[in-house]
């Protein structure tokens, strides 16, 4: 079915919009043995496909978190979202396992950074200096301030990223916004609670998140095998 030149599919995602069990087991073993060579880098790729494969972020939520959004920071195994999609806040909930994994990221990537520090800054190291000048408050002179602040990773660098690591795991085209589409489809599947799986996504509209509801392809190929034979094997 076409409108305005588009095809509009019915059933769901399609199944280029995700990523199915296999393909997930690759990838994170590819992460896995990079992470395990060592380098700052490697560790920061993997934590980044983590959070966006077991949290189901956008990939612009991602990239504002600061470290007092973080489970470490307030006490609640939640990912806290200041500002997600239409300016809507809302508290992402993660297993007990990820909250110690980011908190230990945190620790070797991010020792010493403030609560209000960004979680993943550029790569290339770009700090944003914010200059405050002298004024007088009340009779009282306040000398002015130079601080410098580290840049967060653009929208285009993580696009890059994700794509180069796809392609290097033997995915193919793989880009932020799949990571998205997966967790949400495999977190549907697990109890089947759309109202959950709507909050977690920030979705304002529960017809936005049905379409998760179709993407259990295990189930749907199970139900079509389940049909009488028209002749015997």
């Amino acid at each position: 079915m076409k409108t305005n030149g588009k095809t509009k599919r019915r059933g769901g995602l399609s199944p280029d919009k995700y990523l199915s069990e296999p393909q997930i087991g690759r990838l994170l073993l590819y992460l896995e043995r990079r992470a395990a060579a060592g380098g700052r880098r490697a560790a920061v790729n993997r934590f980044i496909v983590i959070m966006l494969l077991y949290c189901g972020l956008r990939a612009e939520e991602l990239l504002s978190l600061r470290l007092r959004n973080l489970p470490g920071y307030h006490g609640k195994n939640a990912i806290e979202v200041e500002r997600g999609k239409g300016g809507v806040a809302r508290a992402v909930q993660v297993p007990d396992w990820l909250t110690e994994y980011i908190a230990a990221f945190v620790k070797s990537c991010r020792k010493g950074a403030k609560p209000g520090g960004i979680l993943i800054p550029s790569e290339r190291g770009y700090r944003r200096v914010v200059v405050k000048r002298a004024r007088v408050v009340n009779g009282r002179r306040i000398h002015g301030q130079r601080t410098e602040r580290s840049c967060r990773m653009t929208y285009h660098s993580l696009w890059a990223k994700v794509r180069r690591i796809g392609l290097a795991a033997g995915i193919g085209k793989l880009h932020p916004h799949m990571f998205r589409h997966t967790y949400l489809s495999r977190l549907y599947n697990v109890k089947q609670d759309l109202r959950f799986v709507q909050d977690q996504a920030g979705h304002l509209d529960p017809k936005t998140t049905a379409i998760y509801t179709r993407t259990n392809v295990d189930e749907r190929t199970r139900q079509v095998q389940d049909l009488p034979r028209p002749f015997a094997s």
